[in-house]
């Protein structure tokens, strides 16, 4: 599908890495994600079935911890363009550049059903690219790990109740480090019925699951923007809906 003029440029891997050395700036005790797990965090966010406004999605993004009880001085207050150690200037470019992420991320998963994640190249300790099975996890978690981020702040898509979210949710979260019981059982579950080769066929596995559940969630936010909007017929001989006292017929249904 062809981009329109008035759609977003998506970023260069110039200002990807200009995006991670932003966010990396960020002055502690805060603690920014990086790109390539605020890269999964906005596809948890656009994958929820009602819209997050940026100011509810941004602080989540310059603090890990933001909102936790337990996280700290900054948990509870977002970050200003002229906190300490901090540059309205930087701010600004920043929130610019997340925008943009973001808004190019909401077209091609609403509009193009496909996205190629930000993930790094994983290797080995001595350097070298790794291949196969062994590249999946080290590559893949940092990113199921920002998607996570998402949904702990955002509830929405764990509470549809589609019969697929939970199989859905499942298929993404195999990919985390930390898992309960519950999550292991399933990974290993998924290992056996739908092994993993490779670093290309998990990608193609974890973006297919992510665009299913947004399509889910999307299904859910038109249903309810339907019935939201439907209103009752008003019969010819009903007072009119505008107020004036008359009848439906003799007033704004002549």
């Amino acid at each position: 599908m062809s981009r329109t003029s008035s759609a977003p440029l998506p970023l260069t891997d110039a200002e990807i890495g200009e995006l991670d050395d932003l966010l990396a700036a960020i002055p502690k005790p805060r603690e920014a994600l990086d790109v390539v797990m605020l890269d999964g965090y906005l596809a948890g966010v656009l994958a929820q079935p009602a819209a997050v406004p940026i100011e509810a999605w941004l602080p989540p993004v310059l603090d890990w911890n933001f909102g936790d009880p337990e996280g700290g001085e900054t948990a509870a207050v977002p970050l200003e363009p002229d906190a300490p150690g901090w540059h309205a200037a930087k701010h600004e470019r920043l929130v610019a550049l997340l925008k943009r992420h973001h808004a190019t991320l909401e077209r091609q998963m609403r509009e193009e059903g496909w996205f190629d994640p930000l993930i790094m190249e994983p290797q080995d300790d001595a350097g070298q690219p790794l291949g196969g099975e062994a590249a999946i996890a080290p590559a893949l978690a940092p990113w199921v790990i920002g998607f996570e981020h998402a949904l702990n702040h955002f509830q929405g898509l764990e509470s549809l109740r589609h019969e697929d979210v939970p199989d859905l949710l499942a298929c993404v979260r195999r990919h985390l480090p930390e898992q309960d019981e519950d999550e292991q059982a399933e990974t290993k579950a998924l290992q056996q019925e739908h092994p993993l080769k490779n670093l290309d066929a998990a990608i193609e596995d974890l973006v297919g699951n992510v665009i299913e559940l947004a399509d889910i969630a999307r299904a859910d936010m038109l249903r309810v923007e339907t019935v939201r909007r439907a209103e009752p017929k008003v019969g010819r001989n009903d007072p009119c809906p505008c107020g004036s006292g008359k009848k439906f017929k003799q007033c704004h249904g002549r």
